[in-house]
């Protein structure tokens, strides 16, 4: 009997030949990121509506969820802010609010500014961020160290909505809305409890004489007295004069190496099931060494992100719009299944096993995906069972190997 025999009779008894497995799994090896994903199988869409989940609407996040509460979601558009004025709010998830963070180095704040707020020039201590421009626009100067000193550059530029920019840990660094709406900024830390230092609170720290002196202020005066209150509290987020507020259109596009349009690059994936915008080293060279990196994931109607693990990131997703189910599998054979909606976040811990899928049968789910390494690296079931021989595989999954004879 010949090959090709056996592979028709094998096919007409329900069973696939483990040639015709490795070409519809259309890997040959383990995958070990995105970019080198098969693309059939990075992001698959749903061609039909035969499985249980694809028969189940998307649920709206204002009525009852039909799975129990997660650790592994915050709704951080609906949580109450931690600080909050007139000229905006600050919302924060980190380790103290949001339990699984911990000991896994990563957070997110959520920063919403109203026309003429300004989050105040600061810094962070502990930890590098990345930032995503939701909404509004913004001009930003960071303020780099003076390492090397012939490279020294003070960076003012602005930022639009799909922009994402770069701070390395311990830059100073501002946010301020040039736009006649609210400006609004999903940011994330390679840190689970990132701490701040502002210059209003640095500047009110130090005794008058102390500033005089550094500024060469002859003789001592009060000129530093109204700084601050000599008050170490940061302000944090303040207000223009409106006599001073210029209208944000009115300031042209300004480049930067610190960000990065990720919205406006052609997307690395493209595929029936969706498409993934890639913001690592690679792309993003301002990334290198900062931990940090960004997908934006754009699922088409009932599409599905297969099963897969990161063994060198945790993925920390924000919803920019639509609606998901994530199944995690975690060490000890924990699964845990759960739906995220527009303004929650999810996090899932270095190497948990997980998939993505689009609960809409209409509409498009958007994701923006902070990573905990500038370059994720990325392993599928699909090139992960094609590796493994027919009898180690029938071994293990027990009824695979009389299917895959």
């Amino acid at each position: 009997m010949s090959k090709n025999q056996s592979d028709a009779e094998s096919k007409s008894e329900g069973k696939i030949s483990r040639r015709d497995f490795l070409k519809y799994a259309g890997a040959t090896g383990v995958v070990l990121g995105l970019s080198s994903l098969p693309f059939s199988k990075a992001l698959a869409a749903n061609r039909t509506n035969n499985t249980q989940t694809s028969l189940i609407p998307p649920t709206s996040k204002s009525k009852q969820t039909p799975f129990a509460s997660t650790p592994h979601t915050f709704n951080l558009d609906a949580a109450a802010p931690q600080f909050s004025n007139a000229a905006g709010m600050q919302t924060i998830a980190n380790a103290d609010n949001f339990p699984i963070l911990s000991t896994w180095a990563m957070s997110v704040f959520l920063v919403r500014l109203k026309k003429g707020g300004v989050l105040e020039p600061h810094w962070h201590p502990n930890a590098a961020e990345l930032g995503y421009c939701i909404s509004g626009r913004a001009e930003m100067t960071i303020y780099p160290s003076n390492v090397d000193a012939d490279s020294f550059t003070v960076n003012t530029f602005t930022i639009d909505p799909g922009e994402i920019v770069f701070v390395p840990q311990g830059f100073m660094h501002n946010i301020e809305n040039i736009s006649n709406q609210e400006t609004k900024f999903v940011i994330a830390y390679n840190n689970e409890r990132p701490t701040t230092i502002g210059i209003s609170g640095s500047v009110g720290s130090m005794p008058n004489r102390v500033m005089d002196r550094t500024f060469g202020i002859k003789p001592p005066n009060t000129f530093f007295n109204g700084f601050n209150k000599n008050s170490p509290k940061d302000t944090v987020i303040g207000s223009k004069p409106a006599s001073i507020i210029e209208p944000g259109f009115s300031i042209p596009k300004i480049p930067n190496s610190y960000k990065f349009n990720i919205e406006g690059i052609p997307p690395k994936v493209q595929t029936l099931g969706g498409t993934v915008a890639l913001a690592n080293t690679n792309s993003f060279p301002i990334l290198n060494g900062g931990s940090l990196a960004l997908f934006s994931l754009i699922m088409k109607p009932n599409g599905i992100r297969e099963p897969h693990w990161h063994p060198n990131a945790s993925e920390l997703g924000y919803v920019l719009g639509g609606t998901a189910r994530l199944i995690v599998l975690s060490p000890g054979g924990s699964v845990d299944t759960f739906e995220v909606g527009p303004g929650e976040v999810y996090f899932i811990p270095t190497g948990f096993f997980h998939y993505i899928e689009n609960l809409d049968s209409i509409n498009n789910m958007h994701f923006a995906i902070f990573f905990s390494s500038d370059i994720p690296a990325d392993i599928g079931i699909s090139g992960m069972l094609s590796a493994y021989s027919n009898n180690v595989l029938g071994a293990c999954l027990r009824t695979l190997i009389s299917f895959l004879d």
